[in-house]
């Protein structure tokens, strides 16, 4: 077998390959696809539930969420130093 056989072998195992694994993932994504639609189309995804309202009056904030976000952010800045 000369080396020119040999290189035309070569290439022909690769090609071979290279268009094997491109079916195989193309048939992955098509399949992965399929079953996405299919999951949702069986059970559709729960809708988001609208946030609660406030006890407080509009506009006000929470005194403990000002005071947890200040300790995060000074604690941060310290750490950054």
């Amino acid at each position: 077998m000369s080396v020119a056989d040999q290189l035309l072998a070569g290439l022909q195992l690769t090609l071979t390959g290279m268009v094997t694994v491109f079916l195989l993932l193309t048939f992955m994504v098509l399949a992965i696809g399929w079953m996405s639609k299919l999951a949702h189309r069986l059970s559709p995804p729960a809708r988001p539930v609208p946030m609660g309202m406030s006890d407080g009056p509009p506009g006000s904030v929470d005194p403990a969420l000002v005071s947890v976000i200040s300790a995060a952010v000074h604690r941060y800045r310290n750490t950054r130093r």
